[in-house]
C-alpha cells in the first residue's frame, strides 16, 4: 500500500506539478535580462520567493488562492529580512483618515520597488504554468521565451546564451511531461505499465536532452548568414548603422567583418572616425581605490584628421617600467612653482578582456603590485603619459602613484605662451573657416590662454545638449565633411567625443597647444549609493573624493588637455553635464568667530534597531496569522461553494440540472478540441469519443445514459442520478 501511494505521488508530481517548476526555471532565466538594472537585494528577494513558490506548488495541489496568498506573503517576509525598514510609529488617531493614509504611505513606500517586481515575477510564473498546461501552450511559452532572450542577447551588452540553454532544457523537459500526459489519457494500459518502471522513461529523456544541449553548447561558431532585422530596417531608412564602443572613441568595423550590430558604450582603441550614436552599457569594468578622485586616463591622441584622431608615429618609449624603483620621467618637466599632489590608486580589473594600456590619474610616476600575463611588456610614453603594453594583455590588478598638478588659476593666467611641439597646434587644411571664426568670436577680449580655454569650455557646455544618440542625418556632407564643423553648426548635439574634439580644434585654432585624451570618468561610489537608496544617514563628503569607485563601460569618456609652460598638461572638461575632478590650491580665508552650535539631544543607539526588530517580529506574526486565516477560509470554501450551488440551482429539478451540466461539459470538451458534428446525437458523439479515449469509455457511456434519462424522462429525476453524472463529468475533465 505504501509503495502504491508513493508511486501515485511521483506520477502526480510529474504529470500535474512538474511543469510549474519548469515555469519557475524559465522565469528565473528571463529576469537575468535586468541584471544591470535590478539591485542585488531584488534578486535575493525574488530567489527566496521562487523557492517558497516551488515548495507550495509541490505540496499543495489544490486551493490556488491559498497557495498564491502564501507566496505573496513570503514576498513581504523576504523584504523585511533583506531591506532595512524604518518603523515610524502608529498613527496619531485611527479615526482620522489623513493620519491613517500617511501611516500606510510612509511604510508601504519602503517596500518599493521590491514588492511590485516580485509580484510581477510571481504572476508571470503562474501565467506560464496556466498557458503551458497544454502542449501547444507549452510550445508557445518556450518559443517566446527563447525569442525574447535571443533578441535581448543581440541588442544589449549581455551574455545570455547559458540562460537560453537553460530555457531550452526546461522546454524539452516540459514537452516530455506533455507527452506523458497524452500517453496516460490515450493509452492508459501502456502508461500504467511504464509508470511501474519510471527509470525506463526518465533515463532516455535525460540522455536525449543532455545530448541536444551539449551539442548546442560545443557546436563551433559559424559566420552570420542572415542580417539581423534591426540592421535591415535601419539601412532601409537610409541611416548608418555604426558599430563602436561608445564614448572615448568610436570603433568602426571593417567592411569585410560583416558586423553591423548596434553600438554600446565602452573603451575603444580605433578613433580614426568618431561620431554616430550608442547605447549605454552599465556592466562593470574595474574598481579603483584612490586617495583623490580623478579621471582615469588611458591614451592620448595628437593628430586630428577632420574625421577623427590618429597616433603619433614612432613615439619614444621607456621599457621595463614595472620593477623600476625610480619615478617615471616626463618629456616636459614641471617648474618648481608647480605644486603637485601624490595620488595613490589600486585598480582591480573585473573583466578578462585584454587591455592596451593601464588606466590611472595623470601623470603616473610609479607602478607596483602588477598582476598580469605580461609584466615585462609594460612601457612608458613620457610624451603622451601612456602606460602602454607591447601587446594587449590581461590584467588582474595593479597599483599606481600619480603626481597630479594642483590647479592654481591665478598662476596659470600669468603663464607665457608655450613652445611645446608643433603637432599639438596642427589642424587640417580642410577645416572650414567658420570654425576658426567661432573660436575667435567666443574669446574676443581675453588676454591669456587659460581664460580663453575656460571660455571655450564653458561655451560648449552651455550651448550644446548632451545625448548619446545624436541625429547624424543633419550633417550635410557625411562623406567628406569635418566632424567638428558638423557638430558646431549642423548636428549641434552629441556626447563627449564631439565636445572634446571640438574643444581641441577650437583651442588649436587660437594657437593654444591642446590634445585629446580618452579613458574613463570617475565612476560611482557604491557606499554612497547604498546610503541614498536606503535612506541612511548622510556623511560629510570627503573633499578630495577619496574612496573606492566602480567604473563601468558607461563611464568610458574623452576630454581635453591644454599645455601650460612649467605646469604641464592641465585637463579641461567641455562636455555638458560633466566635471573633471582636480585638486585646487587652497585660498586663505579670514577667520571669523565661530557660531556656537546648539548640542542636539543624544539619540539612543538601540532605538532604531529595536524598532526594526519589533517590526520584523510583528510582520512575521502577521504573516502567520494571515496564513492561518486563509487556510481556514480554504477549508470552509467547500461549504461556501455548496451554498452557492444550492442558491444557483434552487427551483431546478435534478433532471434540469443534469441537462445544464451536460451543456457545460460540451462547452469544456469543445475548448479542448473535441468537435461535435451537427448531424450527431449526444449518444453518437459520446460513443465516438469513448472509442477514441478508451480509458474514458465508461465515463462517456455513463454520462450519455444519464443525460438521456434526464432529457427524455417523465419524472424530475433523483439526486443520485445527478451525482453519477457529475462524477463521470469530473473524471472526463481531469483526464482531458
Amino acid at each position: 500500500m505504501k509503495k502504491l501511494l508513493l508511486g501515485q505521488f511521483w506520477r502526480s508530481l510529474v504529470l500535474e506539478r512538474l511543469h510549474r517548476l519548469l515555469a519557475i526555471v524559465i522565469v528565473l532565466q528571463l529576469i537575468q535580462c535586468f541584471s544591470d538594472y535590478w539591485w542585488e537585494e531584488t534578486y535575493s528577494i525574488v530567489y527566496g520567493v521562487m523557492i517558497v513558490t516551488a515548495v507550495t506548488e509541490l505540496l499543495l495541489t489544490r486551493w490556488f488562492a491559498v497557495r498564491y496568498a502564501v507566496q505573496c506573503l513570503s514576498i513581504l517576509g523576504f523584504i523585511l529580512w533583506k531591506i532595512p525598514i524604518v518603523w515610524y510609529g502608529w498613527p496619531a488617531s485611527w479615526k482620522v483618515w489623513a493620519d491613517v493614509t500617511q501611516f500606510v504611505s510612509i511604510h508601504v513606500q519602503q517596500l518599493h520597488p521590491f514588492y511590485e517586481l516580485s509580484i510581477g515575477v510571481l504572476a508571470l510564473v503562474h501565467f506560464m504554468s496556466w498557458v503551458g498546461s497544454r502542449r501547444i501552450g507549452a510550445i508557445i511559452v518556450v518559443v517566446v521565451s527563447i525569442a525574447l532572450m535571443a533578441t535581448v542577447d543581440s541588442f544589449f551588452p549581455l551574455e545570455l546564451w547559458h540562460n537560453i540553454a537553460w530555457i531550452v532544457t526546461a522546454g524539452l523537459a516540459w514537452l516530455v511531461v506533455m507527452h506523458l500526459r497524452q500517453l496516460q489519457v490515450r493509452h492508459p494500459d501502456s502508461w500504467e505499465a511504464l509508470a511501474e518502471r519510471p527509470l525506463d522513461i526518465a533515463f532516455p529523456a535525460v540522455i536525449i536532452i543532455t545530448v541536444v544541449i551539449l551539442a548546442g553548447i560545443f557546436m563551433p561558431r559559424a559566420p552570420v548568414i542572415l542580417e539581423d532585422p534591426y540592421t535591415i530596417w535601419t539601412e532601409a531608412q537610409g541611416r548608418e548603422v555604426p558599430v563602436f564602443s561608445g564614448e572615448g572613441g568610436v570603433q568602426k568595423v571593417s567592411a569585410g567583418s560583416g558586423n553591423k550590430g548596434s553600438s554600446l558604450s565602452g573603451y575603444s582603441r580605433d578613433d580614426r572616425k568618431i561620431g554616430g550614436g550608442f547605447q549605454f552599457d552599465y556592466s562593470p569594468v574595474m574598481t579603483i581605490t584612490t586617495s583623490q578622485s580623478s579621471y582615469w586616463r588611458g591614451e592620448t591622441k595628437a593628430i586630428y584628421t577632420g574625421k577623427g584622431w590618429g597616433d603619433v608615429k614612432s613615439p619614444e618609449l621607456v621599457d621595463n617600467v614595472y620593477g623600476n624603483e625610480g619615478e617615471l620621467e616626463l618629456a616636459s618637466p614641471r617648474a618648481d612653482e608647480a605644486a603637485t599632489k601624490e595620488v595613490v590608486q589600486t585598480v582591480t580589473v573585473l573583466r578578462k578582456d585584454k587591455l592596451p594600456v593601464l588606466f590611472g590619474a595623470g601623470p603616473v610616476s610609479r607602478v607596483s603590485e602588477l598582476k598580469s600575463d605580461n609584466n615585462a611588456g609594460l612601457r612608458w610614453n613620457p610624451e603622451e603619459w601612456e602606460l602602454r603594453w607591447s601587446k594587449p594583455s590581461r590584467v588582474q590588478s595593479y597599483s599606481v602613484v600619480s603626481n597630479v598638478v594642483i590647479l592654481d588659476e591665478e598662476a596659470l593666467r600669468k603663464v607665457e605662451p608655450s613652445t611645446v611641439d608643433a603637432r599639438y597646434l596642427e589642424l587640417p587644411d580642410t577645416l572650414p573657416q567658420r570654425v576658426r571664426d567661432l573660436a575667435m568670436e567666443q574669446t574676443v577680449g581675453l588676454t591669456n590662454d587659460y581664460d580663453r580655454a575656460k571660455k571655450l569650455e564653458q561655451y560648449l557646455k552651455d550651448t550644446f545638449p548632451y545625448t548619446n544618440t545624436p541625429d547624424v542625418t543633419k550633417q550635410t556632407d557625411r562623406a567628406n565633411g569635418d566632424i567638428v564643423d558638423a557638430f558646431l553648426f549642423e548636428i549641434q548635439e552629441g556626447y563627449c567625443d564631439y565636445f572634446s574634439t571640438s574643444f581641441v580644434v577650437m583651442a588649436r585654432s587660437l594657437g593654444i597647444p591642446t590634445r585629446w585624451v580618452k579613458g574613463y570618468a570617475t565612476g560611482f561610489d557604491p557606499n554612497t549609493l547604498e546610503r541614498a537608496r536606503f535612506g541612511g544617514p548622510s556623511e560629510e563628503p570627503d573633499p578630495s573624493g577619496a574612496g573606492t569607485y566602480t567604473v563601468r563601460n558607461a563611464d568610458a569618456h574623452s576630454w581635453a588637455e591644454v599645455y601650460f609652460e612649467g605646469y604641464g598638461w592641465i585637463p579641461f572638461e567641455p562636455t555638458s553635464g560633466f566635471s573633471v575632478p582636480q585638486p585646487v590650491k587652497e585660498t586663505v580665508v579670514q577667520e571669523t568667530s565661530p557660531e556656537v552650535a546648539v548640542p542636539e539631544a543624544p539619540v539612543e543607539e538601540g532605538t532604531t534597531e529595536s524598532n526594526k526588530d519589533w517590526l520584523v517580529l510583528a510582520g512575521a506574526a502577521g504573516v502567520v496569522l494571515i496564513i492561518l486565516v486563509l487556510v481556514f477560509i480554504g477549508y470552509r470554501s467547500r461549504r461556501a461553494r455548496q451554498l452557492w450551488n444550492h442558491i444557483r440551482n434552487r427551483g431546478n429539478t435534478p433532471n434540469q440540472r443534469v441537462v445544464r451540466e451536460m451543456e457545460r461539459l460540451l462547452s469544456f470538451l469543445h475548448r479542448q478540441g473535441l468537435r461535435r458534428e451537427s448531424h450527431e446525437t449526444i449518444r453518437e458523439t459520446f460513443d465516438r469519443w469513448g472509442k477514441r479515449f478508451t480509458s474514458l469509455h465508461g465515463e462517456f457511456e455513463g454520462a450519455a445514459k444519464t443525460f438521456e434519462k434526464a432529457r427524455y424522462g417523465s419524472d424530475g429525476g433523483s439526486s443520485q442520478m445527478l451525482d453519477e453524472f457529475n462524477e463521470a463529468a469530473t473524471k472526463i475533465r481531469k483526464a482531458l
